[in-house]
């Protein structure tokens, strides 16, 4: 209906106008059943304008005075265009003052720009955090990892009416009548090209307040009606928000487990009244660190002193003591002293590293049982030691021991009073889920030294429970957020991995929006959609690469240690071992894809069609014919011509799994398909990427 009386208003005979909204008046009077919602006129995004303006596309001048005209391009002369509007008047704007608009009834031909990394996890696979429009985005991510996410984790807009999110670029606010058909219009589009991302056995979790709760649930039962649904009730708020009618202290997780997917078990059950401590331990125990220190910066040199041999018993079993730092060359290191078998810092690729403690102190860890040898099932050698936050909450007796483990490490009683698997139940209230605590609003500030950058962050410890049900027996997910906000989604994925020694990832989306009175403020002051002054005060650019960077990290953008201690006593500054790509969702002209004018701006999606595995190759060489990429699984042949030689070049890489082939013969990529055998996976560009993105407004609900 909603869509009906929109176009009934842009009908220009009065009488017929009339008369046809009369009928429509009729029409909403009859009973429906179930889900009932309007389903809207498409969406439009304005990109700013670096994104690039081209004959044929609608523009909106930046500023915001401009009101709401639809301009089409029909002429460009230099930084000049000549623009249309929808009565045919033509005028001359300048390309710089223009922001592109992009229509979801469309086709788009999108793709990403590398925009910088975090790299501290060695050769594991990075996450992906996109800055960009989330609808086209899923249109991308449809084609890149369709089937692959295990869980879709997502904290939309809800709905307050307090103009808290933009339907079609204008706000909804509780004066629109159509505001919650407009929301689960909103929805709607986003959640079924979801669905394509996920697995069959994949986990939906969606967070929500009362606003839109029981009209979401109809929808996910809509669009997952084979799924596994239930409702979990968080208490973020104890103190309570006060407003007309009760004191609101929760807000809800909606979870949709497809195929066999099922909770995975916890140690903690979030409702049990054993969690003593006040929910510091319940879920996290104490957690051995590892004496190494990783990192790509952390080899002997960076700090010489604490590249020192520590001295085990024969068995390497327990530590005996350690020795003096290694004052001479690598090679010089002893392998033995006194007798005894030692261990040195070395690092993956074979130079020496540092621990992460003096040699004193680590003496006096290993007296106290604060220190050990770990070895895993492949009988590999780990020393593990406690981090200062728990020996505190040891000595003053928050955590008891209870005795010694027979590598002299001290064993504690753990608070729920048993080591068992716990299924969590649907009503969880644990301290550290407060959203204004230590765990949401207090880090966001300490990870980015500024306050008030991002409204109402969740908990990390509470997005951190969500994924543990989630995929907690999945050490290896891929999970997705389209809606990231500030970044919590994957610093919560990284606090899980640290906890278990996992290698989860994430897919991070999110708009650069500016908040609506600030946004006012810089139009004062002269800055407008597409300045950089304007676009750092943005969502992505405020508040989620830099969230991302510094949890990732240890250390803020201004170069300074992060303060303070997660619940488990791990020091905010020792960061993680994890990889991140930063990228921005960009868009091409179908036209110069077809002349092969962008094959370098298509690079970044055949790495990602490959898996993602490795580091992001910085970019092709045209002038070679084809490429190799065997860190990353793939190969691309830039030159038919090249066919045999690349066939040789593969003969000897059986971890090509994907063979990307630019060509416009349907005949040369059937050969080489044949020719390369079913083993490996061959992509036809770029006739595969244009007919995906052509078709795609025909697929859309």
């Amino acid at each position: 209906m909603a869509l009906l009386e929109d176009l009934i208003a842009q009908v220009e005979d009065s009488q017929l106008r009339a008369a046809l909204a009369d009928e429509a008046r009729g029409l909403k009077r009859r009973t429906n059943f179930g889900l009932v919602f309007e389903r809207h006129l498409p969406e439009s995004v304005v990109l700013a304008s670096k994104i690039g303006v081209s004959v044929g596309d609608e523009v909106r001048p930046r500023f915001p005075d401009s009101g709401e005209r639809r301009l089409r391009v029909s002429a460009l002369d230099g930084a000049t265009a000549t623009v249309v509007d929808q009565e045919g008047q033509s005028e001359e704007l300048a390309v710089p003052d223009l922001a592109v608009v992009k229509d979801f009834s469309e086709p788009i031909y999108p793709t990403l720009r590398p925009d910088g990394s975090v790299e501290r996890g060695g050769d594991r696979a990075p996450h992906l955090v996109i800055e960009g429009e989330n609808y086209h985005a899923l249109q991308l991510l449809a084609l890149t990892h369709a089937r692959q996410a295990d869980c879709i984790y997502i904290d939309p807009p809800y709905n307050t009416g307090a103009r808290d999110w933009k339907y079609n670029n204008r706000y909804v606010d509780e004066n629109d009548a159509w505001r919650h058909s407009k929301w689960l219009s909103f929805m709607e589009k986003r959640l079924r090209l979801a669905r394509q991302l996920l697995k069959p056995d994949g986990v939906l979790v969606v967070t929500i307040d009362e606003n839109e709760l029981h009209h979401l649930g109809v929808l996910v039962e809509d669009i997952f009606p084979d799924a596994l649904r239930q409702m979990v009730t968080i208490c973020i708020n104890p103190s309570g928000a006060a407003g007309e009618g009760l004191s609101r202290v929760e807000e809800y997780a909606l979870f949709a487990f497809l195929g066999g997917a099922r909770p995975a078990p916890t140690d903690d059950d979030m409702l049990g009244d054993r969690d003593a401590d006040g929910g510091k331990t319940a879920t996290y125990g104490v957690r051995w660190e590892w004496l190494m220190r990783g990192g790509n910066a952390w080899y002997r040199a960076s700090r010489p002193n604490l590249c020192y041999p520590v001295v085990l018993n024969e068995e390497r079993t327990r530590i005996v003591r350690t020795g003096e730092p290694l004052r001479g060359d690598e090679n010089t290191r002893p392998k033995r002293i006194e007798g005894h078998p030692v261990a040195w810092p070395v690092r993956k690729d074979g130079k020496l590293g540092i621990w992460r403690v003096e040699a004193a102190r680590l003496n006096r860890l290993v007296e106290q049982g604060y220190a050990y040898v770990s070895t895993n099932q492949g009988g590999a050698l780990t020393i593990r030691y406690l981090l200062a936050g728990t020996v505190e909450a040891i000595e003053s007796g928050t955590i008891r021991v209870i005795g010694r483990g027979e590598r002299g490490q001290v064993q504690v009683a753990t608070p729920l009073g048993d080591d068992e698997s716990k299924v969590a139940k649907t009503v969880w209230q644990r301290p550290r889920h407060t959203a204004g605590g230590s765990g949401g609003t207090q880090m966001l500030n300490a990870l980015l030294d500024e306050r008030n950058v991002f409204s109402f962050p969740k908990s990390v410890y509470a997005t951190r429970d969500c994924l543990e049900v989630a995929v907690g027996d999945r050490s290896d997910a891929l999970i997705l957020d389209f809606f990231a906000g500030s970044g919590t989604t994957l610093h919560a994925a990284a606090l899980l991995n640290a906890a278990d020694g996992g290698k989860r990832r994430c897919i991070l989306v999110t708009n650069n929006e500016v908040e609506e009175k600030l946004a006012k403020k810089l139009y004062a002051e002269g800055h407008f959609l597409g300045d950089s002054e304007y676009e750092r005060h943005g969502i992505f650019q405020a508040a989620t690469r830099p969230r991302c960077t510094a949890a990732i990290s240890g250390q803020r953008a201004d170069g300074a240690s992060v303060p303070g201690h997660y619940l488990d006593g791990r020091p905010y500054a020792d960061g993680f071992e994890e990889n991140c790509e930063f990228m921005r969702l960009d868009y091409l002209n179908p036209d110069r894809v077809e002349l092969g004018l962008e094959v370098e701006r298509l690079h970044p999606l055949l790495w990602l069609l490959a898996g993602g595995k490795g580091k992001r190759p910085d970019g092709l060489n045209q002038e070679d014919p084809f490429t190799v990429v065997p860190e990353s699984g793939y190969a691309a042949l830039l030159e038919p011509s090249a066919a045999s030689t690349l066939i040789d070049a593969l003969a000897d890489a059986p971890d090509i799994a994907h063979v990307f082939i630019f060509t416009e013969s349907e005949q040369s990529h059937a050969q080489l398909t044949a020719a390369l055998g079913p083993e490996r996976k061959t992509h036809m560009l770029p006739g595969d990427y244009l007919r995906r993105f052509r078709s795609e407004v025909a697929l859309r609900p």
